[in-house]
């Protein structure tokens, strides 16, 4: 039993070292096994990343709808992107740390009921969503009513007929939103190309999930093999332990066995009657 706690010390202090000379992983990684051939030791660590990556999806609505249609527009290829992003999130190695939706009308028609259909599409994405993947972070939402001036960075680098011109009355400041539509309806050409190309796209609600995969990465570092210490053997005493009588006064004590001289009891006799006593087989004199 000595033997393996001796040899088990001698492997952990083999590895303690091995640990310091080898470049260090990451601050937060986690050891996830150790194993050694020979005096090479392989150590594996798992890096947790919560973040840093982004996946996005759009989903289309049809005008005046809240809604999702999975065959409208691009949305059946955007759905079954969505779940194949959501089925990998079930990989132990990969972390939804959270997730935004945004709903969005675009600005044709009334304003506030614009405002409604953006908070009532980014709430049918968010139930969509939820029902996929439940175990998803805290879902976050929020909504937008685009403006007529969201349309310009889209027109100028379009074919739309009388771009200038159209471009003049979206960027306008001193035009409310409802005359800016006023003034474009007037221009039939124009008026039709934004309901076709342009105004669609506006109506939508996007989804952005941000997540992390964990990394792994593995060490390995070169090690003296592991010694054993012997343990010490128990040390024996060549001669049996010799008697000892203990007396209560302070003196010199002397054992002697019985066994002896005549002459020399004799004598210890005489000692004995003026100051000693027996004790056991032995004989105890003070002076």
């Amino acid at each position: 039993m000595k033997k393996i706690l001796v040899t088990m010390i001698a492997l952990g202090a083999t590895a303690a070292a091995a640990a310091q000379t080898m470049q260090a992983p990451a601050s937060n990684a986690i050891l996830v096994s150790q194993t050694r051939d020979g005096n090479v030791v392989t150590y594996r660590y798992k890096i947790p990343h919560a973040d840093g990556k982004h996946a996005e999806f759009d989903l289309h609505y049809a005008i005046n709808r809240s809604e999702i249609a999975p065959l409208f527009s691009d949305n059946s290829r955007q759905i079954e992107e969505m779940k194949d992003f959501m089925e990998q999130t079930k990989d132990s190695t990969m972390h939804i740390s959270s997730i935004h939706i945004v709903g969005y009308a675009s600005p044709d028609g009334n304003a506030k009921m614009n405002d409604s259909l953006a908070s009532q599409r980014a709430q049918s994405l968010y139930v969509y969503a939820a029902n996929c993947c439940p175990a998803c972070a805290k879902i976050a939402t929020t909504h937008k009513a685009l403006h007529w001036s969201d349309c310009a960075p889209v027109v100028r680098v379009s074919a739309i007929p009388q771009k200038e011109a159209v471009l003049k009355i979206l960027t306008s400041t001193c035009h409310s939103e409802s005359q800016k539509e006023a003034a474009l309806r007037k221009m039939p050409d124009a008026w039709k190309f934004l309901a076709a190309h342009i105004l669609p796209q506006m109506r939508y609600a996007d989804i952005e999930f941000d997540y992390g995969v964990d990394e792994y990465v593995t060490r390995t570092a070169t090690v003296e093999p592991a010694k054993t210490t012997k343990p010490a053997e128990p040390v024996q005493t060549s001669q049996p332990t010799q008697p000892v009588v203990v007396e209560e006064e302070v003196g010199v004590i002397i054992a002697t066995p019985q066994h002896e001289d005549k002459g020399k009891r004799n004598h210890r006799k005489q000692k004995k009657a003026e100051k000693g006593r027996v004790v056991g087989e032995y004989e105890a004199i003070y002076w």
